[in-house]
């Protein structure tokens, strides 16, 4: 197995437990599997990952500075990491998030579900299925609003679709493209 591919999985798997700054991920990973790994090494495996959207960046950690008031450059090592977790059950979870009180999690859960929309619309595009959007956010947005606006019975239906959809299992739903079909039939397509 080619220490790249097992370095990856290394990420990976340590992204499921937490989301990390990257100066906290390579510690974690240099203790734990007492790889000697190169910040080159290191820093391809991210953005391989990045690029294939298997994680995303979240934030970043101040704390790197440990006091320092005036910060004038980024230091990458407070990028923070997490995993990008497309299973049916974890989607539908951030769908239900978007109706709940508590406004942070409402934000968190919004964008990522945009970002996982973006990249499923990005494969749709890419495979010819679909023309270029301009908004993916902006439809996504429309979806959501299109979804709440439904009876209670139909909006499990559509939710449960949604995440489906979205979710990284293969199938044969055409969910996501019969909404846009239906969006580009009520003239609204232009986003």
């Amino acid at each position: 197995m080619p220490r790249n591919y097992k370095l990856k999985e290394l990420i990976l798997e340590t992204l499921d437990e937490n989301e990390l700054s990257k100066k906290e991920l390579l510690g974690h990973i240099m203790t734990n599997s007492h790889m000697n790994i190169s910040d080159k090494t290191f820093n391809e495996s991210l953005m391989n990952l990045l690029r294939d959207g298997k994680i995303c960046m979240i934030g970043y950690d101040f704390g790197i500075y440990q006091d320092v008031k005036r910060i004038q450059s980024i230091r990458p090592d407070g990028i923070i990491f997490s995993l990008v977790k497309t299973d049916f059950f974890e989607i539908e979870s951030l769908i239900k998030k978007l109706e709940g009180g508590n406004e942070e999690e409402v934000k968190n859960a919004s964008y990522k579900l945009k970002r996982i929309f973006r990249n499923k619309i990005r494969e749709l595009e890419k495979d010819g299925v679909i023309l270029e959007i301009k908004s993916a956010d902006t439809l996504f947005n429309r979806i959501i609003y299109y979804i709440d606006s439904q009876q209670e019975k139909q909006k499990k239906i559509l939710t449960t679709k949604l995440a489906w959809s979205l979710s990284d299992v293969e199938g044969d739903d055409n969910f996501l493209q019969d909404i846009l079909n239906y969006i580009k039939t009520q003239g609204v397509m232009g986003i």
